[in-house]
């Protein structure tokens, strides 16, 4: 059972964590400071309950996601309590005690002080054992001699490129890689495979290696190297091999393989996140990087040192393996059911629009006929969003920002579109400069699947936005739309990985398929119906949170073009209202008669109100009175009761499952 305490006992929480409470931690830090706040709530006897209760809305105000956020609070609760600093303690933390570590392990949040563990002892013929382990026999290999530049300073020569079969006799008919290069300043080799004479990123024929070497420690100062070590080990990573720089450091090759330069990129930056506690030298994330020699030598303070191997093929045996881990441990710990009958809903800090109809990490698909105008909606929710103002009723939290990604309209058609919207809606000059930093467009007509996405994760890194609109879907996905495995691997693997990390959510523009020739083809159509018209595979409505489809309906011989925009999923969670006022899931829109391109809501046309058009058409769903079939048979529809209450309502068991469904949805 959770604790509780009066709220007129001094709170038993550190002046700093308090101030953390209070202010909030910049970036860069934001995780080691969740982290330490978490441990000082551990420390003062609060139940984790407790802790995420009072952290996890700091966390997430401070931008963090919410996965990353619970597995930090988790992670210092897995560790057992020190003495509590209590209410008056220094700003500063406690010392921690360091203790070693027992075996490799993997974790789902870096240590800021990973505790300490002593050096393995040197391998003799290091640099002949790392070639066997680190390249193929045909490969080339890039050393580079240290010497002086005309200033004095000591750095790396252009060096010289063999294979590694070649470097190998060449070492064994010399005694040594030390005895191949007359030089005492250091020796370096390259991390991965070179082109013949090749010393550059442009160079490198495999994408093997990232070298992991440590500045500081955590507080900034030097970091022993039997920290470094146990940093490595506990990172779990494939480490082909550890060298002794001569020097302050550890020199660690990763072993990644990446297919490409841009999956290389990708997972030098989960290499980098994993660390973001402990300092790595920001200089190594390049391919063609020089890292220390083993078995070289160097001078330090006037005295020769030796480059040494330490250790091969530490941690997981492939990236793939370490992957599926962090994968399993990302799951962080289960939900417990006390903690769902105590969240509340009705201010979950999590909701970004509507009443919790898209929070962080969510999706919105947009879905309308070619031509009839989703990038200028998108663009006026944008705007609207970003100013804080509802759209059509959807009422943001607070001002959105938004990153567009689009790849049909040039500059004059988004001039146009912006222009229409602000005079549509009367824009004052202070809400335009509001806007400048809001509103983020990039245009790429290029890049799909995987490369999009990593191009994506990249500006939503640099931006930090709250929305992420791609116009439109079909010129991003890189592959068949129809198949469900393309909508998996995008929407589900690469969309949601940057969503869980990041809190962004994604709103997709998506046009629907080739009118039916049938003109009554979808006369029987439900709202439900609808979110089933994006073209392609249905896995695509499966994964949105919500599906909004725009279609244009059938109007009289005298009355302008109008469309109905439905809400196919979270129904009247979105906030929409009808002309009168009432909560619906359908509006009816118009493009604005006050010149511009600018969308207007409408009242229902003459001839859909006629029932003659019934795309959308209500149904014969009456919840009340299904409601009260329901609480005489047990207040809740089962395999058991099925029939009974299809009978008693006129319906079949399938469309009672769906009266079910909607009654749940809408909270009704």
């Amino acid at each position: 059972m959770p604790s509780y305490r009066s709220s007129a006992l001094p709170d038993p929480l550190p002046r700093r964590t308090l101030d953390y409470l209070e202010r909030g931690a910049p970036e860069g830090t934001r995780n080691a400071e969740l982290f330490e706040a978490a441990c000082q709530f551990r420390d003062a006897g609060f139940s984790s309950g407790e802790a995420e209760e009072r952290l996890l809305a700091r966390a997430l105000a401070d931008g963090l996601p919410e996965s990353e956020s619970r597995s930090a609070i988790h992670s210092a609760y897995r560790r057992d309590p020190r003495e509590a600093l209590g209410a008056c303690a220094a700003a500063g933390p406690p010392p921690r005690t360091i203790k070693p570590a027992a075996s490799p392990k993997t974790s789902a949040m870096p240590v800021p002080n990973p505790g300490a563990v002593p050096l393995p002892p040197p391998i003799d013929d290091g640099f002949r054992h790392l070639l066997d382990a680190c390249f193929r026999d045909e490969e080339f290999v890039a050393i580079a001699p240290a010497g002086e530049n005309d200033e004095g300073e000591i750095v790396p020569r252009r060096g010289v490129t063999l294979t590694a079969a070649e470097w190998k006799r060449r070492v064994a008919a010399k005694g040594g890689i030390d005895r191949c290069f007359g030089t005492r300043l250091g020796l370096f080799v390259r991390i991965n495979p070179m082109n013949e004479g090749g010393s550059r990123n442009e160079d490198v024929t495999r994408f093997r290696h990232v070298l992991v070497e440590f500045d500081t420690g955590p507080n900034g100062a030097p970091m022993p190297k039997e920290e470094q070590h146990a940093a490595i080990l506990a990172s779990g990573l494939p480490v082909s091999v550890l060298i002794d720089s001569g020097n302050k450091s550890l020199h660690a090759w990763v072993r990644v393989e990446a297919r490409d330069e841009a999956e290389y990129r990708r997972r030098v930056e989960r290499i980098w996140d994993w660390f973001a506690e402990l300092n790595l030298d920001r200089q190594n994330r390049n391919p063609s990087r020089l890292s220390r020699c083993p078995d070289g030598w160097r001078t330090v303070a006037d005295e020769p040192r030796q480059q040494r191997l330490l250790a091969l093929n530490l941690g997981a045996s492939d990236w793939d393996s370490w992957d599926r881990e962090q994968t399993a441990e990302g799951a962080g710990e289960p939900l417990r059911v006390s903690q769902l009958a105590a969240y509340d809903t009705s201010h979950d800090p999590n909701n970004v629009l509507g009443q919790r109809w898209l929070c962080r990490g969510g999706s919105l698909v947009i879905v309308g006929q070619s031509g009839v105008g989703k990038s200028s909606l998108c663009m006026q929710l944008m705007l609207l969003w970003a100013l804080g103002q509802t759209a059509f009723g959807i009422a943001p939290v607070r001002p959105l920002r938004s990153l567009l990604i689009q790849a049909e309209n040039d500059i004059g058609d988004l001039a146009e579109m912006y222009q229409g919207v602000r005079q549509g809606m009367a824009l004052a000059t202070d809400e335009e400069h509001r806007l400048e930093e809001q509103i983020l467009i990039f245009r790429d007509t290029t890049r799909t699947g995987e490369e999009f996405v990593s191009l994506a994760a990249t500006l939503i890194d640099r931006h930090h936005p709250d929305l992420v609109w791609i116009d439109p879907l079909l010129n991003y996905v890189g592959d068949d739309i129809s198949e469900q495995k393309v909508i998996s691997e995008f929407c589900c693997h690469q969309l949601n990985t940057v969503s869980l990390r990041t809190g962004v959510i994604w709103c997709l523009m998506h046009h629907t398929g080739k009118p039916s020739r049938d003109p009554k083809a979808a006369s029987h159509w439900t709202a439900s119906d609808l979110a089933y018209s994006g073209i392609g595979s249905s896995a695509l409505t499966n994964w949105a949170r919500e599906m909004a489809v725009l279609v244009r309906v059938k109007t009289g011989e005298d009355q302008p073009p109008t469309f109905q925009l439905s809400m196919t999923k979270r129904r009247k969670r979105a906030g929409l209202r009808d002309e009168s006022g009432e909560a619906t899931d359908t509006i009816f829109l118009r493009h604005g008669t006050h010149g511009g391109i600018c969308w207007e809501q409408c009242g229902a046309p003459e001839e859909s109100r006629k029932g003659s058009y019934k795309v959308g058409r209500p149904s014969a769903f009456d919840p009340e009175r299904f409601q009260a079939v329901l609480a005489r048979l047990g207040g809740s529809l089962t395999r058991q009761n099925q029939t009974e209450v299809a009978a008693k309502m006129d319906c079949s068991v399938r469309t009672a499952w769906g009266w079910w469904k909607q009654l749940k949805e809408n909270d009704l």
